[in-house]
């Protein structure tokens, strides 16, 4: 594969997804675009036949696509870390293995925004949240007005936010000191990393949300093959989410506000436990939160619970 003038490095990532991989593969090579663009499948050594399906697209395609398998299971993270070190485009995309795209000029629009306008580190969009049926569950975020600016993390910490498997994003890892520091970040958790990866880039510069639906998340509960918010109870998510915003606040060194997501993920672990009589459970959460912020997590209680109830089921 020759990486000369490559504009757009896209990363599939996947991990026994023979079922879906077809679809990812060609949503991206059916991309309209005036440049050029390589295309990294990233499989963690699948041992059904997604390994053998990319082959095959490897012998059709063999100036854009290059396989990256890995003789042994890596996990999520440091799948992922290396795939990005092996970039080689001004800009990278990153798409789920059993995720696809439904607009064939996602990448030429992204990339035209992100030529134009140097002071926005990523560029990303809505998209639809659907079952493996094909039904529509939801879109992320919840459809806007008009097109969005989230201007820094405190940005997106006050309640913008954005999909992390929309965004074109600059190539910063070529910078040994930011590889290093998502390398740290993605080692909060061994499954979670979204959450800390568009923290940092909405540290680094501003981000741009394209006010429409341009790719398809699938959500499954299947054993062995979920997305880890559909297949962990309530307790288990809001006590990882606890964890990392926690050592997010650290890790950038007070500067940003964490409240909101402490409280937040405090309050639902612990009305989840209280719903399931599950009281012992209560401790753990207790245990992890900072003191600066249990005392006014638990006078905030009620209220904090009403707005979430409301924020989730009613207003939605």
């Amino acid at each position: 594969m020759n990486k000369k003038n490559i504009m757009v490095s896209v990363i599939i990532i996947s991990y026994k997804q023979e079922k879906y991989i077809r679809d990812a593969i060609d949503s991206v090579l059916s991309q309209k675009v005036n440049f050029k663009y390589e295309l990294l499948l990233a499989d963690d050594c699948s041992n059904d036949g997604t390994l053998e399906i990319m082959s095959d697209y490897v012998k059709k395609y063999p100036s854009i696509i290059k396989v990256l398998p890995r003789p042994v299971n890596l996990g999520a993270s440091k799948n992922y870390l290396d795939a990005l070190k092996k970039c080689s485009g001004k800009y990278i995309a990153v798409l789920e293995g059993d995720d696809y795209w439904i607009d064939d000029c996602k990448l030429q629009q992204q990339v035209d925004f992100l030529e134009k306008n140097d002071d926005f580190i990523c560029v990303a969009h809505l998209q639809e949240g659907r079952s493996l049926n094909g039904d529509l569950l939801g879109i992320f975020p919840h459809p806007l007005k008009q097109d969005m600016i989230i201007n820094n993390l405190q940005d997106m910490l006050n309640g913008k936010q954005f999909s992390c498997s929309s965004r074109l994003m600059r190539n910063i890892f070529i910078d040994e000191e930011k590889f290093n520091d998502i390398v740290h970040l993605l080692s909060f958790d061994k499954v979670v990393g979204d959450l800390q990866f568009n923290a940092y880039l909405c540290s680094l510069g501003k981000v741009y949300v394209i006010n429409k639906p341009m790719m398809v998340y699938r959500m499954r509960t299947n054993d062995g093959e979920s997305n880890y918010n559909s297949s962990h109870p309530i307790n288990d998510i809001e006590y990882t989410y606890l964890k990392i915003n926690i050592k997010l606040e650290e890790f950038f060194n007070y500067k940003y506000n964490f409240f909101k997501q402490i409280s937040k993920s405090y309050t639902l672990g612990i009305a989840y436990d209280i719903c399931k009589f599950n009281f012992k459970d209560i401790k753990r959460f207790n245990k992890l939160i900072p003191k600066k912020h249990k005392c006014k997590s638990i006078l905030l209680f009620p209220y904090t619970s009403v707005k979430i109830l409301v924020d989730r089921f009613i207003r939605k």
